[in-house]
């Protein structure tokens, strides 16, 4: 379901409960421009964004996740498995990482996919991204 449908009650318990209520949003699992949802996540005070692969289209969207420490989570095996990338190489999260974007890597759905954990997705990131230990922690 699209956040907007959330938002008249995450507005009141946010009102609520001030600084208590901490969100953690799926948004930007797009490539499609007209998809607000990033900016809504941004402007609700997320501490992370599921997936949002979406924000390499936007820079704006960029400064203000570095500016407001909001980590990226990422599913590189469920991105690949759905189709959003075809060669795990050139997932927007290299770019993410090099535009110096907090990030986590994460299974997605691994009870749908039979995934085991996290390990799996890890690899893929280290090979494809070239990362180092560093960059993993």
């Amino acid at each position: 379901m699209p956040i907007d449908e959330f938002l008249e009650q995450m507005i009141a318990v946010k009102m609520q409960l001030g600084d208590r209520f901490q969100l953690y949003l799926h948004a930007g699992e797009s490539y499609q421009r007209s998809n607000t949802e990033p900016y809504d996540s941004i402007l609700l005070g997320t501490k992370r964004i599921g997936h949002g692969f979406g924000l390499i289209l936007r820079p704006d969207l960029i400064k203000l996740v570095k500016e407001q420490n909001i980590c990226v989570e990422c599913c590189p095996i469920s991105n690949k498995v759905l189709g959003y990338v075809h060669d795990t190489r050139t997932h927007p999260t290299r770019s993410l990482l090099a535009h110096g974007v907090k990030v986590s890597i994460n299974p997605d759905d691994h009870g749908f996919f039979d995934s085991p954990g996290v390990t799996l997705d890890y690899l893929y990131a280290y090979l494809c991204w070239d990362l180092n230990l560093l960059d993993l922690k």
